[in-house]
């Protein structure tokens, strides 16, 4: 070996570690170091050689920058596994250069450069703190106060953990791993079973408490032990709708600051004593019970995404420079926020990634893909208005997008700045709704499809089995309802069904994005809205498609209340006086003008979810947080347009139904179906009379009523399902609400029954074009009375064998069964089964054989034990 060259005869050089990606990507760390004079050397990991070294070889790209790297060989989940190839690489480099810094700008790296740096006496985080921070277990052992309770699976003892004795949620995380690669809340020992045998036998996992609360991150530079300056940043996770933990949004600074102080003094302390140094530290803190600071992990790294960016937007000041300047032992100081910026991913529906598009805002969207450099974003001054500053996609266009289970598996961001909190939170409303994610289906659906449904019913895919050949519906449903209902392998269930697609069913202010998602079937015959969520989705793809439907003004007409009542304002239609709720207040206001009486109810909700009838002492505070939180979150996607909400005169009198089959406009059969309904503040059904026993006016001024609505709002193809209270002396029908979809609440069987007909088959037929359905006569009664015991736990049910068999009953169904918690009924989810008879002497005699029936079914309760077992008492 020659002899080693004298210090002083060395070039100066400075180590950088991380991935290649991440260096090149922020290259203020390049420039800072280059404009020293300093020759930089990177190590990092193997597989980035190809390109690294293409990179390098192009004068235009940052690559050009470094003089030398190590490609080091490892695996994140096993200890120590990069140390030896960046051991190896500083001896070699220890020779040649005189290596006067160092820093890790990745995960993998932190702790060969924690050594590296104190072999070399130059400033580093140091050894404890290297080590720790590389380590979540490690983490626990320093740092127990801060942490959630842990068990800690070591390789070859994950038999040894007993599951069953733990108290759920937990959350399973993998020691090593970054990106939130491998993280999973976990409901129960079944899941935790399989997540333990289902991981590589060599990799550390901790089980640990799950700490349900908001997440933020604090980014703290420290200089010889004392920190210079820190910030916290706010985050918001999948978690808090899926059981993973990936990262959607984050803001600098924290916009919560009942919380800094508290986080910023845990930070501190942790950092002190892990004996942090010199360096950056990122870590990640949730604000639990009570207010406690719980620390989820703790990285010697600059944070990842575009975290850096959003500092330089929020401080005008580059925070990479000051990094460098850390490691090199210059004086730093960093400036204090003056503006506020976000970073937010978008969720995306699954599939191929065909587009993304921005509408207005003057901001192409920038293709960085996997490995891509970012484009520069030049800050502010702090007075400026919100400005949105780049939409990235992080992906390649054809890529195959699947659910968010890691950070890489993200596909779009963008990042905006304000001087404010609100002008911020403003904003980041106008851009969600302007860029447009545009993925398509893997594969294109079987040319045997005739029919489209937008939306999931087992019910009406069970009488499609039996209507349409094998192979010839394809199902559109959003990707979170797919994942909260277990839809995967529908066609398993159904032979009917061809494919399943994730698509964008719900996105009612963008429709097309729908239209673009779905290549049109070449045999297809019909889009069918299938639920009351899809309505304005398949209206947007049977007109794009060429085939009969509701219409795209129609259906948004229908999907909300509000917009229905000022529809149909001067067109005779008796409706009650109504007007938007912002607040309690405006509920109040209006519920003191009209009598001591008010209906609150939300404009796009179903089922009576949320609707609240108010007497003149009712809570109305309380009254607004019950229907502004009421949700139905296995039928809706995560993501969606902010709730509006109504208050309406209250009216007085029976309730009615009116069922029609409109064909190119025209009003063919019609059905009137008698309600009865809770005498409660919550207006739930429970139960259904058809034909409704009615006089023959009031009939004539029903059809009357449903034909002028459904040429008011220009309805075209489909089925109306209006409701109207028959209100004051003469029992004039008053327009509640209407619906552009099937009805519910059993309406269906009733009708098939009491008429002979099929009224699937009768909506079906004028989808497809195939002309009117023409009025006819019922003839029979039909009824369905519906089960509502006491709100408990089930103890036990009976005499359903006993009401099977009564006179004139058509079906049962029991929706609980020992054991189960029944709610009190707020709306017609809580129901717990029905029954459903029919009388050839006419409605009035099935309503009296489903109320008979009914009443032989006893479902016994008994109250839970403790005061918040049974949520949503009524008061």
């Amino acid at each position: 070996m020659d002899e080693p060259q004298r210090r002083e005869q060395r070039p100066p050089a400075f180590v950088l570690a991380g991935s290649f990606l991440v260096v090149c990507r922020s290259p203020a760390y390049l420039d800072e170091l280059a404009r020293r004079g300093l020759k930089i050397l990177l190590i990092t990991p193997a597989g980035a050689r190809d390109e690294a070294l293409a990179r390098a070889a192009d004068p235009a790209h940052p690559a050009a920058g470094i003089h030398d790297f190590a490609f080091v060989d490892g695996d994140p989940g096993r200890d120590n596994s990069f140390l030896p190839g960046a051991v190896a690489a500083a001896l070699r480099w220890r020779e040649e250069y005189d290596i006067v810094g160092a820093c890790a700008v990745g995960e993998t790296q932190v702790e060969p450069v924690g050594l590296l740096a104190d072999a070399l006496g130059v400033p580093g985080p140091g050894l404890r703190a290297s080590r720790a921070c590389r380590s979540k277990y490690l983490q626990r052992w320093y740092l127990p106060e801060y942490g959630p309770a842990v068990i800690v699976v070591p390789p070859g003892e994950r038999d040894r953990v007993d599951v069953a004795s733990l108290g759920y949620p937990v959350v399973f995380k993998p020691a090593g791993r970054h990106s939130s690669s491998g993280v999973e809340s976990v409901d129960g020992p079944a899941r935790l079973r399989e997540l333990l045998a289902g991981h590589p036998a060599y990799e550390t996992v901790l089980v640990e408490e799950k700490v349900a609360g908001q997440e933020f991150s604090v980014e703290s530079l420290v200089q010889g032990g004392r920190i210079v300056f820190a910030s916290v940043t706010r985050k918001d996770t999948t978690d808090t709708h899926a059981p993973t933990f990936v990262e959607l949004s984050h803001t600098v600074p924290g916009d919560r600051p009942d919380h800094a102080e508290t986080l910023l003094t845990a930070n501190a302390s942790a950092l002190e004593t892990l004996g942090f140094q010199d360096g950056v530290a990122h870590a990640e803190w949730r604000i639990g019970a009570e207010g406690r600071p719980v620390l989820m992990e703790v990285a010697a790294r600059p944070p990842g995404d575009g975290l850096c960016v959003l500092y330089e937007l929020a401080t005008g000041a580059s925070l990479e420079r000051q990094i460098i300047r850390i490691a090199l032992g210059e004086p730093v100081t960093y400036p204090a926020p003056t503006r506020f910026a976000r970073q937010v991913y978008l969720e995306h529906t699954p599939g191929i990634l065909r587009d993304v598009t921005v509408d207005g805002f003057g901001v192409a969207p920038a293709w960085v893909g996997e490995r891509g450099l970012w484009p520069h974003l030049e800050p502010g001054p702090p007075d400026a208005p919100p400005t949105l500053r780049a939409v990235l996609v992080h992906q390649d266009r054809g890529a195959r997008l699947g659910e968010l289970h890691s950070s890489e598996d993200r596909a779009v961001s963008f990042l905006i700045d304000a001087p404010t909190v609100d002008g911020l939170d403003a904003l980041e409303a106008e851009v969600r709704a302007a860029v447009t994610v545009d993925t398509g289906p893997e594969a294109l659906p079987e040319a045997s499809v005739t029919h489209v449904l937008v939306g999931y019913s087992p019910v009406m895919l069970g009488k499609l089995d039996g209507l349409l050949p094998v192979g010839s519906v394809l199902v559109l449903e959003e990707p979170d309802v797919i994942e909260a209902r277990g839809l995967a392998g529908l066609g398993d269930r159904h032979a009917c069904v061809a494919a399943l697609l994730p698509a964008p069913t719900q996105d009612e202010a963008h429709p097309e994005r729908l239209v673009r998602a779905v290549p049109r079937p070449p045999q297809v015959r019909a889009v069918v809205p299938v639920v009351e969520y899809g309505v304005v989705t398949a209206a947007a793809l049977a007109e794009e498609w060429g085939l009969p439907g509701a219409g795209v003004k129609a259906a948004h007409l229908l999907r909300d209340k509000g917009l229905l009542r000022a529809a149909l304002t001067g067109t005779g239609i008796p409706q009650p006086d109504w007007t938007p709720a912002s607040g309690p207040e405006t509920v109040a206001a209006f519920r003191a003008a009209h009598g001591g009486e008010a209906v609150l109810k939300p404009a796009g909700r179903q089922a009576s979810l949320g609707v609240q009838l108010l007497g003149p002492d009712d809570d109305v505070t309380a009254a607004w947080a019950h229907t502004t939180t009421a949700d139905e979150p296995t039928l809706r996607a995560r993501h969606r347009e902010p709730a509006r909400y109504l208050v309406e005169q209250r009216l007085h009198g029976p309730e009615v139904s009116v069922e029609a089959v409109v064909h190119e406009g025209v009003v063919g059969f019609l059905n009137v179906t008698a309600k009865t309904v809770r005498d409660s503040r919550h207006p739930v059904e429970t139960g259904h009379t058809v034909p409704a026993p009615l006089p023959e006016d009031t009939e004539a001024d029903l059809r009357r009523s449903l034909v002028r609505l459904a040429q008011s709002i220009g309805f075209r193809s489909g089925i109306l399902h209006s409701e109207w209270l028959l209100a004051g002396p003469d029992g004039r029908p008053h327009l509640i609400e209407c619906a552009g979809r099937m009805p519910g609440g059993g309406i269906t069987v009733l009708i098939d029954e009491a008429y002979g007909t099929d009224i699937l088959s009768c909506l079906l037929r004028v989808l497809e074009g195939r002309g009117p359905v023409e009025p006819r006569p019922a003839l029979k009664g039909a009824a369905v009375r519906f089960l509502t015991p006491p709100p408990g736990r089930v103890a036990r049910v009976s005499g359903a064998e006993r009401a099977r068999e009564a006179e004139g009953v058509h079906m049962v169904h029991l929706g609980v069964e020992p054991g189960a918690v029944v709610r009190p009924v707020t709306s017609s989810w809580e129901r717990a089964g029905f029954v459903i008879a029919t009388a050839e002497e006419g409605p009035a005699a099935a309503r009296r054989l489903a109320e008979r029936a009914a009443v032989l079914i006893d479902i016994a309760t008994e109250p839970e034990a403790g005061p918040e077992s049974v949520p949503g008492e009524e008061g």
